[in-house]
C-alpha cells in the first residue's frame, strides 16, 4: 500500500510492486500455519488511542487474557490501563514498562480488587528502580511497597552488584546436578543469560533444547487447513481471509475461525474460564486456597504447620511474564501444601489448605 501511494511522487520508493506481491503471496500461505497463534485484533482499533496502548501490547494482552480464560475482560482491562499508568507516574509504555503496566492492569481486574497483588516489577517502578518517572507516582502505593525504606533517587544501576560470575557458577552447579550440557566457548554466556532471565522456563529449555518432543510441534499447513467440505457443500471458488471470533458457551470461551460464507474452519477452546470465586472449599486439612491466576510456581514460602498472618506472601507465581505474589486471605495454620517449585497451575487449582 505504501509503495503504491508513493508511486510517481518525489518519494517514489522505486520498488517493483509486482515482485512485492509475489513475496506477499508467499507469506500469506506461511501465515496460515500460524493461525492459532494469532489473535482477533486485526486492522484498525480505536481502543489503542483511548487506552494509550501500543498495538503490540494490545495483541499480547489478548493472549494473556486467553491464557487466563478471561477474554471477556478485555474492555475492563483497557479502561484500567490509563489509571495504572497514572499511578506509576505516567511512565512511557515501551518495553518493558508496557508489559508491567498491562500485566498489573490484568491482575487488578482478575482479582476484583485494585492492587490486591502488586507484581515485583510494578513495585520496582514505585521504588524508583526504573529511574525517575515523568510525573509523581501514587504516594500511597509507593509507601506500601517501600515498607519504610527510601525511594531510589540516584542512577538505579549504580546500586547493582555484579551478578554474572555468581549466576554462571549457580547455573554450572545446576547443570551438573541435572546432567545438562551447556554451550561451549563464548556462547555459554547466552545460556547464563537465558537462565538468569527465566530461571524455571530457561532451565527447562536448556535441558530439552535438543529434544523437539519436549516442545510444541512445528506448525504445518495441514494444521491450519479447514475441514474437508461434505458432499453437499458447494466447492469454494474464491479464497479469502478468515475471520476470528471469541465465542462463549456455558461459561467456556472458544476461538472460532470462520471462512467467507460462514463455514467454520477451526474451533479451539481457550483456557479454563475465570468465574466469580466460589466460597473456599473445606476438606479435612482445612480451607483450600485456590490459585488466582494461571502460571508457574516460582517460589513456595510456607510448609505444613506454619502459622500464617493476614496478607502473608505464601507463594510467588510467574504469570504473564511477571512475578505475582499470592497472599494469605487471613490468619491460619497450614494443613497441606499442594504445590512445588516448577509446577504449573491453572485458575482455581488448590495451592494449599489451612485452618483458622
Amino acid at each position: 500500500s505504501v509503495v503504491a501511494m508513493l508511486q510517481e511522487t518525489d518519494r517514489d520508493t522505486g520498488l517493483n510492486i509486482e515482485k512485492l506481491e509475489d513475496i506477499a503471496s508467499y507469506f500469506r500461505e506461511v501465515r496460515k500455519k500460524y493461525a492459532k497463534f494469532e489473535g482477533s485484533l486485526r486492522g484498525v482499533d480505536s481502543r489503542i488511542l483511548v487506552a494509550q496502548v501500543p498495538g503490540g501490547m494490545l495483541t499480547n494482552m489478548e493472549n494473556q487474557l486467553r491464557e487466563q480464560g478471561a477474554t471477556d475482560k478485555m474492555d475492563e482491562v483497557l479502561a484500567e490501563i490509563p489509571r495504572v499508568r497514572e499511578d506509576l507516574g505516567f511512565i512511557p509504555l515501551v518495553t518493558p514498562t508496557s508489559q508491567i503496566v498491562g500485566t498489573q492492569s490484568v491482575i487488578n481486574i482478575l482479582t476484583g480488587e485494585r492492587y490486591k497483588s502488586i507484581t515485583k516489577e510494578t513495585a520496582g517502578i514505585l521504588k524508583g528502580e526504573y529511574g525517575v518517572t515523568p510525573a509523581p507516582v501514587n504516594t500511597e502505593l509507593q509507601a506500601r511497597v517501600l515498607e519504610g525504606a527510601e525511594p531510589i533517587t540516584c542512577r538505579p544501576a549504580d546500586l547493582l552488584d555484579p551478578e554474572l560470575a555468581v549466576l554462571t557458577e549457580e547455573l554450572k552447579a545446576l547443570v551438573a546436578e541435572k546432567n545438562i550440557e551447556l554451550t561451549s566457548g563464548e556462547g555459554q554466556v547466552d545460556d547464563v543469560l537465558t537462565y538468569s532471565l527465566f530461571p524455571q522456563i530457561g532451565l527447562k529449555f536448556l535441558q530439552n533444547r535438543d529434544n523437539p518432543d519436549a516442545f510444541e510441534p512445528v506448525p504445518t499447513a495441514a494444521d491450519a487447513a479447514p475441514a474437508a467440505p461434505t458432499a453437499a457443500a458447494p466447492a469454494a471458488t474464491v479464497a479469502s481471509a478468515a475471520e476470528i471470533y471469541t465465542v462463549k458457551v456455558n461459561g467456556q470461551s472458544y476461538v472460532v475461525e470462520v471462512e467467507e460464507g460462514g463455514d467454520i474452519a477451526s474451533i479451539q477452546p481457550t483456557a479454563t474460564p475465570v468465574t466469580t470465586p466460589a466460597p473456599a472449599a473445606v476438606n479435612a486439612d482445612g480451607e483450600a486456597l485456590p490459585a488466582p491466576l494461571a502460571g508457574n510456581v516460582f517460589k513456595v514460602n510456607v510448609t505444613v504447620g506454619d502459622t500464617l498472618f493476614d496478607g502473608q506472601v505464601i507463594a510467588i507465581l510467574e504469570a504473564m511474564k511477571m512475578e505475582v505474589e499470592v497472599l494469605s486471605p487471613h490468619e491460619g495454620v497450614v494443613g497441606s501444601v499442594n504445590i512445588a517449585v516448577g509446577d504449573t497451575v491453572t485458575v482455581g487449582d488448590t495451592m494449599l489448605t489451612f485452618s483458622k
